[in-house]
């Protein structure tokens, strides 16, 4: 996979989320968006760029969720099993909440496309890769395990 395919299938999800497409088209979208967001993750190898660039001028999450809610009207709260490898058939659930899941990742995503146009496409992986393992991998998971039960049971 290619640093151009990385590249498009960020701007996909974007334009996923924040385009003008269909509401009852969306969530399928979605889904395919998340799968290519996940595949793609694979292939994000970089060489740690050293140059000290300035911060990525991206919208705040209240102007976020405030584009992002009405585009996916049908999404909202759902369950979650935390402690996933821990208590087996002892936890409890959770709230997770799917507007929220779209906006941290979309948060991540307008950060790495700043990168890719203003600093380097190795800075920009390094934004897309690194914050996989502590934040918006998880959303990117739980929000697929959502979208799998609304779309496919």
């Amino acid at each position: 996979m290619t640093r151009e395919e990385i590249h498009q299938a960020i701007q996909f999800f974007m334009d996923v989320i924040l385009g003008d497409h269909p509401v009852e088209e969306r969530e399928e979208k979605l889904y395919f968006a998340l799968d290519r967001l996940a595949l793609v993750f694979h292939f994000a190898d970089y060489t740690f760029d050293e140059i000290e660039y300035p911060e990525a001028v991206t919208r705040d999450y209240s102007t976020l969720r405030d584009l992002v809610g009405p585009n996916f009207p049908n999404l909202g709260l759902y369950n979650v099993v935390l402690d996933i490898n821990e208590k087996i058939g002892e936890c409890e659930p959770a709230v997770g909440d799917a507007i929220d899941d779209i906006c941290d990742i979309a948060g991540h995503m307008e950060e790495v496309l700043w990168c890719w146009e203003n600093t380097s496409v190795d800075n920009a992986l390094w934004h897309f890769k690194e914050p996989y393992s502590w934040h918006w991998g998880r959303h990117l998971r739980q929000l697929q395990g959502c979208l799998f039960e609304k779309l496919y049971t």
